[in-house]
């Protein structure tokens, strides 16, 4: 089981269907200080489109804040959410402890197969960041 990633620093875990912000993203973001998941219970999402960098498709209904910033967050596959993680409402602060433990929801994905070629392996995603 691997991580996959997106250009604009989300993750998704093929093997528990985790899907998360990056531990680069949460360091640019700086101490989150507020993570709202519940518009993501139950919804229907579907994949990230790009047009070379720059995102084209809207955020999902997720909000991560910081003192620097609000977080656009889009989702790195389609399909139904099946849990989120609504213990970072009270503990945001843990995805800057531990970005990939700190998961904001689980999705069961529609169309993988196809979905994963959209995808950074863990080591294209390195050479992304730097």
């Amino acid at each position: 089981m691997a991580k996959w990633f997106t250009k604009t620093h989300q993750w998704f875990d093929d093997g528990t269907k985790e899907v998360g912000i990056t531990p680069y993203a949460a360091e640019q973001l700086g101490e989150i200080s507020f993570v709202d998941v519940e518009g993501l219970d139950g919804a229907k999402l579907e994949q990230i489109k790009m047009d070379g960098d720059e995102p084209t498709s809207d955020p999902i209904d997720c909000t991560v804040e910081s003192s620097k910033a609000v977080g656009d967050i889009y989702s790195p596959v389609s399909g139904s959410v099946t849990a989120i993680n609504s213990d970072l409402m009270d503990e945001p602060e843990k995805i800057n402890e531990d970005a990939f433990a700190a998961w904001l929801y689980k999705i069961d994905p529609s169309n993988w197969d196809t979905e994963k070629g959209n995808l950074l392996d863990e080591a294209a995603y390195k050479a992304l960041i730097g």
